[in-house]
C-alpha cells in the first residue's frame, strides 16, 4: 500500500514555506498550490537579476557572487518558462540577450560560473583554479549549455534560428559521444533530461537524445534505499513526475522512492540538502543550507503532488 503524506505533514512543510523560506520558493509555494498569481513570482524573481539581464545573487545558494552567471540565468528562465512567460516578458528579454551576449562561440558554450566566484563564498566544486571548474565540468558541454539550450528553444521567438539548431545539433552529439553519462550526483543526467524533454527539441534529435538517455538509466540510477540519504542519482531526481521521459523505466523504483521520501520528512515538515560545503565557509553554509531546505521543501512537495501522495484534507 503506498505512503501518502498526511495533512498534518503537508501542515509542518507549509508552516516552514511560509515562515523560513526565501520569499521566492514562498511565493512559488503559493503559485503552484494556492492559486496565486504569476506576477507575485516574478516580483521575487526579479531581485535576483542583474542590470546585465542574467541572475546571480545567490539564485543557486551554493554559488553565492552577486554576478550573473549561466548557471542561475539557467534556473531563473526555467521559473519564467513555469509561469508561462512570453519570449516578449522583459525578463525574459533580457535573460536570452544576456545568454547570446556572453556565449563563447569559438567553442558554443557558456562558462557555468562567473569569473569572480571565488571572490565570494561558494561551495567547493564551484571553485577556479587555473581552469579546473572548465575540467571539472568537461569543458561546460553538457552543464550549463543543455539546459540553456533547452531555454532558448522555448523562447526560440527571439533567438536566431540557424544558430540555434546547430547549437542544438551540437549538444545532442556531445551527449552521444561523452564517455559517461550520469557520474557523482548526475547532474550532467538531469541537463540532458531537461534537453530531451523539451518540446520544441526536433523530433530526429529528441530520438537520438533519448536512446543514450535511456541505455544509461537503468545503470545509474540507485536502486538501494540505503543510498538515498547520500548524494546520488535517486529515482525521483531523473522522473520528478509521472509525465518525465525516463519514468517507464523506474515505475517500481520511484514508487519505492515516494514512500521514502513520505517517510523521511524531517520533524519540522522539509527535507534538507545531503551534501554539504565541508569545511569551507562554515558560517555562509548555514545560510545557504536553510535556503536549500526552503527549495527542496519546495520541490519535495511537487513531485508528491503531482505523483498523486499528498493526502487530501478532510472537510
Amino acid at each position: 500500500m503506498m505512503t501518502r503524506l498526511k495533512p498534518e505533514a503537508f501542515a509542518r512543510a507549509r508552516h516552514f514555506l511560509k515562515e523560513r523560506a526565501r520569499p521566492l520558493e514562498r511565493a512559488m509555494f503559493e503559485f503552484r498550490f494556492e492559486g496565486a498569481r504569476a506576477d507575485a513570482v516574478t516580483d521575487k524573481l526579479a531581485r535576483f537579476q542583474n542590470k546585465d539581464g542574467g541572475f546571480g545573487h545567490a539564485l543557486e545558494p551554493d554559488l553565492r557572487t552577486p554576478s550573473s552567471s549561466a548557471l542561475a540565468t539557467g534556473i531563473g528562465l526555467r521559473m519564467l518558462h513555469e509561469l508561462r512567460c512570453s519570449p516578449e516578458h522583459p525578463m525574459v528579454r533580457k535573460a536570452v540577450h544576456y545568454l547570446l551576449r556572453t556565449c563563447d562561440r569559438r567553442a558554443n558554450v557558456w562558462r557555468v560560473a562567473p569569473a569572480d566566484s571565488n571572490a565570494y563564498p561558494h561551495a567547493p566544486w564551484w571553485h577556479d583554479e587555473d581552469g579546473s571548474l572548465a575540467r571539472t565540468f568537461g569543458g561546460f558541454l553538457i552543464i550549463p549549455r543543455a539546459e540553456i539550450v533547452a531555454l532558448l528553444l522555448h523562447f526560440s521567438a527571439i533567438v536566431p534560428h540557424d544558430w540555434l539548431h546547430e547549437l542544438a545539433e551540437r549538444t545532442v552529439a556531445d551527449i552521444e559521444a561523452i564517455d559517461q553519462l550520469g557520474t557523482g550526483g548526475g547532474s550532467d543526467l538531469i541537463y540532458a533530461l531537461r534537453l530531451a524533454e523539451t518540446e520544441q527539441l526536433p523530433a530526429d534529435l529528441k530520438r537520438r537524445l533519448a536512446t543514450r538517455i535511456r541505455s544509461v538509466i537503468p545503470a545509474v540510477v540507485s536502486h538501494d534505499a540505503q543510498e538515498w540519504q547520500s548524494y546520488v542519482i535517486t529515482p525521483l531526481k531523473v522522473a520528478p513526475s509521472p509525465r518525465s521521459s525516463v519514468a517507464d523505466l523506474l515505475q517500481q523504483d520511484v514508487q519505492a522512492h515516494l514512500d521514502y521520501v513520505v517517510e523521511h520528512q524531517t520533524p519540522e515538515g522539509t527535507w534538507d540538502p545531503t551534501w554539504t560545503w565541508g569545511d569551507s565557509y562554515p558560517e555562509v553554509w548555514k545560510q545557504a543550507r536553510l535556503e536549500w531546505r526552503g527549495e527542496l521543501t519546495l520541490g519535495t512537495l511537487t513531485t508528491l503532488q503531482a505523483y498523486d501522495r499528498i493526502e487530501e484534507q478532510s472537510p
